[in-house]
């Protein structure tokens, strides 16, 4: 007998610009061919001229022979090079370089092997507290972080106001700035409670599919080893354009063409990857029920062989409108032209951030449906014609609660970490606490800065060690480097929830995992559904939702909530 929808499911579920409720497995072509051929292209041109850089290095001794044989061709009477002196040379910068990087130790960390490897895994500990806390306690975290942000606001005023390096104009400043933002927390409180309840479906999703980060993890080897080819490819440019010192005498050389690769051809891309593999992981947990026979295996093996392989192409794409609009956001924020051009930069990035949005939502799409970059920015602009609004704020919103925790995390470990190496320094160097929080804001700043530390002050600063502030200062950083990396995956989930979502409240129905969300808003099913899904008449009468192989059968007299059962 046949099914009694078997034409209804025949059909392509896209027709007519549909967004059901599923994630395309079986229909998912090669997709934006032409985009994927010019990127390759590009990343073929640009790999060669970098070869051809490495290939093409001229050594201090090599430049000096040829120096010598063009005076010598020309017979001029220009002083030439002495060999010997240019290898004396370069064998002592060799050796001063060689001593620089041996400076690079921290006395009390290197001298006892035991601290540092007690910190390193305190590191991860740490990292994965974090993750534990804002799956277990999500409101509180949400909550508590945002009241956090208006303390210290508040504190900042208070400081300015009595500080003798603020003023009272500064403090009033700050101080209208808290009250603000505590504004906007009672104002917002809704979308607040709706940001609690995705980051809740983001680490639930992130507990079921650990997987995940395995494969965020691989992407960020790929582009570390991209970055890696690119600083080779600059240092042995830069080696051929720089003039090279050898006693006295300084050689040039400009033949050789300067090439790396652009942030556009791996750094976009590969946020768009990203993205593309947690949408399609979170679309198979938010729409399937943990015992649904049709819930696709291997989901992360799976997503991650499509954005590498079917959807490169479309991948391609958004990649080049989120790093065009990011070099747009660097740009904007030069300073210059006054008043007015302060006001047209901040109306330029509000309008970027807009864009960088709406094209991280459009990524989204493209990992649940599979559908090309046009097919899905059309579709992403149905859903977000209503929904934008919130989603804007729930992903700023998210987007601060992950940054400010961890970042509070990463100072508080900072702290121990300076206590576990030297107790005693801490009471007397209190006020360089603040140039450690300053730089384990950028982990890669803060890096790098331990490091000069320990090679340029290293020893006595004032007649007191400073060891533990840069144990402080490298473990500070490196706890919030973890933080960032996790931070990064929970946001595309937190935006391929929301789109998920959005897309309930399209099609007015709820999905096996959407009830969360109205759970933690406080709020009924009909109170979220967008003007079109009201006017639909099925949805209003409160009649059956989307086909049966799709989402399981609704509850009778209810809007299409799912009767599955999930450990959330």
């Amino acid at each position: 007998m046949a099914h009694p929808d078997a034409g209804l499911l025949a059909a392509d579920p896209y027709a007519d610009g549909a967004v059901p409720p599923r994630v395309e497995v079986k229909n998912r072509p090669l997709r934006n061919v032409a985009a994927l051929g010019v990127f390759g292209l590009f990343v073929i041109v640009n790999v060669g001229l970098g070869i051809s850089t490495l290939t093409n290095v001229a050594t201090p001794v090599t430049l000096a022979e040829e120096f010598n044989s063009c005076v010598a061709t020309a017979g001029s009477d220009q002083h030439t090079l002495d060999i010997d002196k240019v290898k004396q040379g370069t064998s002592e910068f060799i050796n001063e370089l060689n001593d620089f990087i041996d400076q690079f130790s921290i006395p009390a960390v290197s001298g006892n092997p035991g601290i540092f490897a007690g910190l390193s895994i305190a590191a991860v500990a740490l990292a994965g507290t974090w993750v534990y806390l804002m799956y277990r306690a999500t409101s509180a975290m949400v909550w508590g972080t945002l009241i956090l942000n208006v303390v210290l606001t508040a504190a900042v005023a208070v400081y300015m106001a009595v500080s003798e390096f603020g003023t009272m104009e500064s403090a009033a400043v700050w101080a209208v700035l808290a009250v603000v933002q505590a504004a906007a927390l009672f104002y917002l409180r809704a979308n607040i409670n709706m940001t609690a309840g995705i980051l809740k479906l983001a680490m639930t999703a992130l507990r079921d599919f650990p997987s995940l980060m395995l494969a965020s993890i691989l992407i960020n080897v790929l582009v570390m080893a991209c970055y890696v080819m690119q600083v080779a490819f600059i240092v042995a440019a830069v080696g051929n354009v720089t003039p090279i010192p050898v006693l006295g005498a300084d050689i040039y050389d400009n033949d050789v063409p300067f090439a790396t690769n652009d942030d556009i051809s791996f750094t976009a891309k590969y946020c768009a990857v990203r993205m593309a593999i947690a949408s399609a992981v979170f679309g198979t947990f938010y729409y399937f029920a943990p015992d649904d026979p049709s819930k696709p295996n291997n989901i992360v093996c799976l997503a991650t062989t499509w954005a590498f392989t079917r959807q490169l192409g479309t991948h391609t794409l958004s990649g080049l409108v989120l790093a065009a609009v990011e070099a747009l956001r660097r740009a904007a924020r030069v300073r210059g032209g006054g008043l007015a051009g302060a006001i047209l930069r901040c109306l330029l990035l509000i309008v970027l951030r807009c864009i960088r949005t709406l094209t991280r939502f459009l990524v989204v799409m493209t990992g649940l449906t599979g559908l090309g970059f046009w097919e899905s920015a059309k579709r992403t602009m149905t859903i977000m014609r209503e929904a934008f609004i919130d989603g804007y704020i729930t992903s700023r919103l998210a987007n601060r609660v992950l940054w400010l925790s961890g970042f509070v995390f990463s100072v508080v470990f900072g702290v121990i970490a300076w206590v576990s190496v030297d107790s005693q320094s801490l009471a007397n160097q209190w006020p360089l606490a603040f140039v450690m929080i300053a730089c384990i804001i950028s982990p890669i700043v803060g890096i790098a800065m331990a490091l000069l530390f320990s090679t340029i002050l290293n020893g006595d600063l004032f007649n007191s060690p400073i060891d533990g502030l840069i144990a402080g200062l490298l473990f500070g950083s490196i706890a919030h480097a973890l933080m960032r990396f996790m931070e990064q995956l929970i946001l595309d989930l937190v935006d391929a929830a929301f789109m998920c979502f959005a897309i309930d409240t399209h099609n007015g129905i709820i999905s096996p995992r959407g009830e969360v969300v109205h759970r933690f808003m406080g709020a009924t099913f009909g109170d979220q559904l967008t003007d079109s899904a009201k006017a639909q008449p099925t949805v209003a009468a409160g009649a059956k939702g989307p086909t049966p192989d799709v989402m399981p059968p609704p509850v009778a007299g209810a809007a299409a909530v799912s009767t599955h059962k999930y450990n959330a």
